[in-house]
């Protein structure tokens, strides 16, 4: 009966190295996405809407007036700018330019800055001069800094930048640099000051960084797109719901006009899935899923199997004295024993293929071929638990034990408790 246990004890043992190092692999992928999905955008979407517009050219419009009917002037933005405001519930409009990489656009453009000695690539955000950008969006400035509206109003010609608190801390060590001047290493180099820092934010759902610049760009786009904020209590959602048609009848002016709407939550939702980052984080999260239940049912029937072989040895037992609490215990705490044994193992084989392919920070530029970061550029104070071979090994780690051991325990303890409940003499009978 020993030998028979210890072979038992023997393959449940290598099972479960084997599902450790195979959960590993699975899991990374699943919980790194997770986490980065559960980080705030930074900016409160809730009462944005994304509107896109189309050439609506008017019988009041003479054909010099109209020229080009796709070239987005800045007297064209200011005029949907106007009427998309007087609609009733909305409180600011701003252009979305998609050239020039602004929030919500899925494409990643960095830019190296340096102050002093230190060399960084920042997330690089362009926004249109006197356009509300900042109010329309939410963005927060740190106290010292000057007001979104001041912000919103900065020149190009006048070389001044705005950053994140991420991106501050990063280039001078504090939040407070209003005034203070950085490098962008360009060719040729130039200078420019810091006009304010706002809150951290993410400009996308797959965009992770919060080390931005925003920079005032003059209006390039040939394409008509408006981020709206509506007013305080007014949610979004129910705006599209209730009054959309009525903004899009309203909302035209001799050249342009609303076609679509939509909240801006769907917007970001509809980028990242034409992104294909939408697919990949659920193909990560089904993995996860299949392999979990999967596992559930390999590793409670292994157990169960193996539990049930103690029957005999459970009534011997019982029939000396041994009370059924205390067998119970003892059968929890033996595989629980024996599945850490088996995960410490597995993590160890893992580690030794995780580490050798993880190369650090250089540069700017992080490369991780062994561990799953879904990102190419990090700077030091941009980086979070995923970015650091340890506390990311250590984090998904503790996952993958965590969720094993609960299967063990699971899957002892269904067995167990109807093994203990069983008659002295029935389970003496037991083979």
């Amino acid at each position: 009966m020993k030998l028979n246990i210890l072979n038992a004890n023997g393959w449940l043992f290598i099972e479960l190295v084997i599902i450790t190092v195979v959960a590993w692999v699975v899991f990374d992928p699943a919980v790194v996405n997770l986490y980065y999905r559960s980080l705030p955008l930074g900016y409160d979407t809730n009462r944005l809407l994304y509107g896109e517009c189309t050439v609506s050219p008017s019988e009041e419009a003479s054909e010099e007036e109209m020229g080009d009917p796709y070239n987005i002037t800045e007297e064209r933005r200011q005029q949907m700018t106007r009427q998309l405001t007087t609609v009733e519930g909305v409180e600011s409009a701003y252009l979305y330019d998609q050239d020039l990489w602004s929030i919500g656009h899925t494409n990643e453009t960095y830019s190296p800055c340096r102050h002093e000695a230190d060399t960084l690539y920042m997330g690089w955000l362009a926004f249109i001069p006197d356009s509300h950008f900042f109010e329309t969006y939410g963005l927060q400035p740190l106290p010292g800094s000057p007001s979104a509206e001041e912000l919103s109003c900065i020149k190009r010609s006048e070389q001044k930048v705005v950053l994140t608190r991420t991106s501050a801390m990063a280039l001078f060590g504090s939040a407070d640099v209003v005034g203070r001047r950085l490098t962008f290493c360009y060719n040729p180099e130039f200078e420019v000051t810091v006009a304010g820092v706002v809150e951290d934010i993410r400009k996308s759902l797959g965009y992770n960084m919060r080390s931005l610049i925003f920079q005032p760009e003059n209006l390039t786009t040939t394409r008509c797109r408006f981020v709206i904020r509506l007013k305080q209590g007014v949610d979004a959602r129910r705006f599209v719901e209730e009054h959309g048609r009525d903004l899009i009848r309203n909302a035209r002016t001799k050249y342009t006009r609303v076609s679509r709407l939509m909240t801006y939550d769907d917007h970001l939702q509809q980028l990242e899935l034409d992104d294909g980052r939408t697919q990949e984080v659920n193909r990560s999260l089904a993995l996860a899923l299949f392999f979990l239940v999967n596992l559930c049912l390999a590793v409670i029937g292994t157990v169960w199997l193996h539990a049930k072989r103690r029957t005999e040895e459970c009534g011997v037992r019982r029939a000396f004295g041994a009370t059924k609490l205390r067998l119970l215990c003892e059968m929890l705490l033996r595989n629980a024993a024996l599945a850490t044994a088996a995960v410490a193992v597995g993590l160890i084989i893992y580690l030794n293929y995780a580490h050798s392919g993880y190369s650090t920070l250089e540069n700017g530029f992080t490369y991780n071929e062994k561990l799953y970061v879904p990102r190419l550029v990090d700077i030091p104070s941009d980086m979070t638990w995923p970015d650091h071979f340890w506390s990311h090994f250590l984090v998904i780690s503790a996952c993958v034990y965590l969720i094993i051991l609960l299967t063990v325990l699971i899957g002892t303890a269904i067995p167990a408790l109807r093994i203990v409940h069983t008659k002295v003499t029935d389970a003496l009978r037991e083979e």
